[in-house]
Formats: structure tokens, sequence, C-alpha cells
């Protein structure tokens, strides 16, 4: 790992620590290391060795990766991009339907005006009707 710790890391392993409600000296105590040692890690003075980096994740009681990500990659749930999908898909959601009852609307409006055409239509063939049984009788 390289000799500083990006930031994201840094808050993310606080941030577990607080979680667990312990002091640095209670987790440098229990993965084994000086309160020092595990001071620099902390700060980023010091590169996370990968044994302290397995005992201090298990100390934790999380993973490796949820201690350097900041959630478990392997637990959809806990991915913080969930939430936003969710929202995005949410919203995308919510403008289909607008969009869907916006053309349901304009189809409805379409089809109505369409019965009134038939309407006028067959009220044009009826008196078109009419009139010719009309002359067919005067002729006759």
């Amino acid at each position: 790992m390289a000799s500083s710790l990006d930031p994201q890391i840094k808050a993310n392993l606080i941030r577990f620590r607080n979680n667990c409600k312990l002091t640095q000296t209670d987790l440098a105590d229990l993965v084994g290391i000086s309160r020092n040692t595990y001071r620099s890690i902390e700060v980023g003075e010091t590169g996370l060795v990968h044994k302290a980096l397995d005992k201090i994740a298990k100390r934790l009681g999380v993973s490796v990766e949820s201690l350097i990500l900041g959630y478990n990659p392997l637990d959809i749930n806990t991915d913080p991009r969930l939430a936003k999908f969710k929202k995005d898909i949410s919203l995308q959601q919510k403008k289909e339907r607008e969009m869907d009852h916006k053309e349901m609307d304009r189809l409805l409006a379409e089809n109505y005006e369409l019965k009134e055409k038939v309407a006028m239509q067959k009220q044009i063939i009826e008196a078109k009707d009419q009139l010719i049984e009309y002359l067919k009788n005067q002729k006759g």
C-alpha cells in the first residue's frame, strides 16, 4: 500500500472505530500494535500493513473491503450507490408515468374527437339516405 492513506479510508477507519466505541489505544491493544503505530496509520503517516489491516478490520467487525470502501461491496444493500440508483430509477419511472398519463389523455381526447366525427358522418349519411328516398318517391 502507499505510504499515505486515502482520505476516505482514514474517514472510514475513524468512523468504524467510533461506531465500535473504541479509542485509538483500545483498538491498538486489540490488534497488537502500539497506540503510536495505530495513530500513524489512522492519520495517514504510515501505510496500512496488510497484516494490520486484516486485524483492524476483524476487530472492528467489518471486512477489509468495508474498511477501505466505506461499505461492504458484497452486501448490495449497504452500497451507497444503491440509494442513488433507486432514487434515479424512481424519478425515471415517475416521469414515464407522467408521460404515459399525458399520452393517455391525448389519446382519449383524440378518440373522443373521432367518435364525434363518426357520429356526424352517420348523421350526414342518414340525411342523404332520407334525401335519396324522398327523391325516389317524387319521381315515382
